[in-house]
C-alpha cells in the first residue's frame, strides 16, 4: 500500500499557522488569541485557515499532537521498554529540554494547562497494570496513585522549566521516582 502523498502547499501553509499561533502565544493567551489575528500574521486568509482546521483550538491541537508525536517517537528510537517512571520522566524531560522554545510556550499561563497533564497520562493504562502486578497493590490504589503521581509531577516539570532548566535531567527524574517509590510503600502494606 502506497503513502498518500503531502501536498507542499499544505504543509507550508500549516507549518504557517502554526508559527503565527505560536508567536501570538509569546504575548497573548491562547483564549484571547483570533483566527484575524493568525490569519494577518501568517498571511493566510480565512477561508485557507478555515480548510484545515475549525477553530484555534483544532490548530492548538495539531500543534501539540506534533510535540507528543515527537516524545512518543523518542520512546521508540530509544529501542528499549520503558521499565520504570524514572525512564519516562528522563524521556520526557529530555523531550522537553530539546523543544524547550515551543514547550515553553505550550506549558506557558498562554497555552493550555493540561497539556502536560494530558502527556503524562499515556503511561496511565502501563502503570497501573505494572504496580498491580508486581507490587500486589489492588487497581484502584494503583490508579490513584497515578493521578497523585501526575499532579506532583506537572507541578515539578513546570517549577524545572520556570527555573530555566537548570536542575540535571537525571536529578529531576531521580527525585520524582523516590517519590513515587515512597507513595508505593505507603499504599502497599
Amino acid at each position: 500500500m502506497a503513502t498518500p502523498r503531502v501536498d507542499i502547499r499544505v504543509q507550508k501553509t500549516k507549518e504557517r499557522l502554526k508559527e503565527a499561533l505560536l508567536s501570538l502565544m509569546k504575548s497573548k493567551k491562547i483564549d484571547r488569541i483570533t483566527i484575524s489575528e493568525i490569519c494577518r500574521v501568517s498571511g493566510i486568509n480565512r477561508n485557507t485557515f478555515y480548510q484545515h482546521y475549525s477553530d484555534i483550538r483544532d490548530l492548538l491541537s495539531e500543534v501539540e499532537g506534533d510535540f507528543m508525536t515527537s516524545l512518543f517517537s523518542s520512546v521508540r528510537i530509544s529501542g528499549e521498554s520503558i521499565n520504570s517512571v524514572k525512564e519516562i520522566m528522563v524521556l520526557l524531560l529530555a523531550t522537553i529540554k530539546k523543544n524547550q522554545d515551543i514547550c515553553l510556550l505550550l506549558l506557558s499561563d498562554n497555552g493550555d494547562k493540561d497539556f502536560l497533564r494530558n502527556i503524562l497520562m499515556f503511561a496511565l493504562p502501563s502503570a497501573v497494570e505494572n504496580w498491580v502486578k508486581e507490587l500486589g497493590m489492588d487497581k484502584e490504589s494503583a490508579v490513584i496513585l497515578y493521578y497523585y503521581v501526575v499532579g506532583g509531577a506537572v507541578n515539578v516539570i513546570e517549577a524545572w522549566m520556570k527555573n530555566q532548566f537548570e536542575a540535571e535531567i537525571d536529578d529531576v527524574a531521580e527525585k520524582l521516582n523516590a517519590v513515587i517509590l515512597n507513595s508505593q510503600s505507603a499504599l502497599v502494606q
